[in-house]
């Protein structure tokens, strides 16, 4: 495998490359925009280690050509607040064991999920995000930071789409899974009467399955269990809530369950 390093024109600041796992380190911070090209082997998973302030993720890639560009100004505040910012640059990139890849997981989890279509899997999209602002975009339901009495920039960051009522949000594996459980944490930003939780929703498989699910409104989870699909993407639409003035919106989403 290999890392390279490039600032946002291509030119070249460092590469290293390793067998089953591979260390760029540079004592320098990262630049405006700078371009992050891992190559691996195709349809593969990957470990990636960004930053201390952002969670390591495991992805799928199907090319095994991953490009990660360090998010800049507005985009920021979307992550913690030293997210990006430190003297050093330390990225390690590693093969995930298979006893972890053949476990029971949260298939949902990728901290380093960016809003447009990234070619590396989980990735979340949806049809409407508030504002075209970053702390609101799909990416943030997936990217496992779970804070929700609040709106607005980290830690607060969800998935929302204002008051409009035809919200659709879509996760993709990018491969086939078998998934059994799903556990949606709704924004519980309840003071002043901001939020108000859906009641219902409608979850849309891959292969054509579609399951109403209810929804409390809680701090808790709400936990829906089912027989085993197979799946290459899910959908979440039809969201409905009581007060169409209030705003409702998705803090994470996780979703469990093994590969084939």
């Amino acid at each position: 495998m290999n890392i390279k390093l490039t600032d946002r024109l291509g030119m070249l600041r460092k590469e290293v490359s390793g067998n089953t796992e591979a260390l760029l380190t540079l004592n320098s911070p990262f630049g405006f925009e700078d371009e992050i090209h891992i190559k691996t082997t195709p349809k593969s998973f990957v470990t990636i280690e960004l930053d201390k302030y952002i969670k390591p993720a495991t992805i799928y890639t199907i090319s095994g050509n991953i490009k990660y560009v360090i998010p800049v100004n507005w985009k920021l505040k979307a992550y913690h607040p030293d997210a990006f910012t430190q003297e050093d640059i330390a990225i390690k990139v590693s093969i995930p064991s298979n006893n972890f890849i053949n476990s029971r997981r949260n298939l949902a989890f990728n901290s380093l999920d960016k809003r447009w279509d990234t070619g590396y899997f989980p990735h979340a999209s949806a049809n409407v995000v508030t504002r075209d602002e970053p702390w609101f975009e799909a990416k943030n339901a997936i990217d496992g930071v779970i804070n929700q009495d609040g709106h607005g920039v980290y830690p607060y960051h969800s998935w929302g789409g204002g008051l409009r009522e035809d919200l659709e949000f879509t996760l993709e594996f990018g491969r086939t899974v078998v998934i059994d459980e799903i556990r949606l944490y709704l924004r519980a930003d309840f003071k002043d009467n901001h939020d108000i939780h859906w009641e219902s929703g409608v979850l849309e498989f891959s292969d054509g399955h579609e399951m109403s699910v209810k929804m409390t409104g809680t701090k808790e989870a709400d936990c829906i269990t089912f027989e085993p699909r197979k799946v290459t993407w899910i959908k979440l639409h039809h969201l409905k809530r009581e007060i169409s003035a209030a705003f409702s919106a998705l803090t994470q989403i996780e979703v469990f369950g093994n590969e084939v």
